[in-house]
């Protein structure tokens, strides 16, 4: 008998092996969920008005109030304005911050500011 015939029979059926199959697949998975739902996620107009390096504003709309948590982790893409609610408003974010708060699960809306809300 082959010797990779033999080897590949002995990962088949070694269990700690499937099991790190199994844990590839689910972070794989989680991946693929969450850059299927950020598609949905940046609303028209964001980053329609962009400042002289290519920045701009964005209000990011979570499902409850912002804690410090959130606060520092939407620190990492902009410069925060202020919050209102459960909206927290980002200046001088990229286009690629947006694709990252995107990612976010926590994250319901990335949305244009009103005008003259600068």
């Amino acid at each position: 008998m082959p010797v990779t015939s033999t080897l590949f029979r002995r990962a088949v059926t070694s269990p700690t092996l499937r099991k790190l199959a199994v844990l590839v697949l689910i972070v794989v998975a989680y991946q693929v969920w969450l850059s299927v739902q950020a598609g949905g996620k940046a609303g028209p107009g964001v980053g329609a008005e962009r400042d002289p390096r290519g920045r701009f504003s964005v209000d990011v709309r979570l499902g409850f109030a912002p804690e410090r948590y959130h606060i520092l982790q939407l620190q990492k893409h902009g410069r925060i304005a202020g919050t209102d609610g459960q909206v927290v408003h980002l200046r001088g974010v990229a286009p690629a911050g947006v694709d990252a708060l995107a990612r976010e699960y926590w994250i319901k809306k990335i949305e244009a500011p009103e005008p003259g809300a600068r």
